[in-house]
């Protein structure tokens, strides 16, 4: 058994598709629905992008935020325990702050290499040097040398 044609049929006019009723012989007009529309929910129509008439936003660097706002460089505090001369402000520029990444790469990189070769025995070393008077002295006076270059204030 065959079922029953369909009432209605889909036929293209004018580059459209509409929607014929066979009983009445004409096109089927949707019913509104009785759901209210949501508030700035916009109607889905099939038309094409149309093109704006103003004129495209610059690019502008943007403003810098935070820490960086004045264009200074970086900023930290010294301790007393690596800074003879602490605690003191010391404000690094650009060029500084590679050259303090390059110092802190350079120390990582050598801590890594002791404890991977030597292991243990190595922090023994470090406890006895940190013990040591004048290895701390020796060791504050050439961060206090250091920090010192490095800070933009003095120059």
């Amino acid at each position: 058994m065959d079922m029953p044609p369909s009432r209605y049929r889909v036929v293209e006019q004018g580059r459209r598709l509409v929607v014929i009723d066979r009983l009445s012989g004409g096109p089927v007009h949707p019913v509104p629905s009785s759901m209210p529309e949501m508030p700035g929910e916009k109607r889905r129509r099939m038309e094409a992008p149309r093109t704006l008439d103003r004129p495209a936003p610059r690019a502008t660097k943007p403003e810098p935020r935070g820490r960086y706002a004045g264009g200074d460089g970086l900023r930290f505090n010294t301790a007393r325990w690596f800074d003879k001369e602490g605690p003191r402000t010391i404000r690094i520029s650009q060029d500084g702050q590679g050259q303090a990444a390059l110092v802190l790469a350079i120390l990582f990189v050598v801590a890594i290499f002791f404890i991977a070769i030597i292991g243990w025995p190595i922090l023994l070393i470090l406890g006895f040097l940190a013990l040591n008077a004048k290895a701390r002295d020796g060791f504050r006076t050439a961060a206090t040398t250091w920090l010192t270059a490095l800070d933009a204030n003095e120059g």
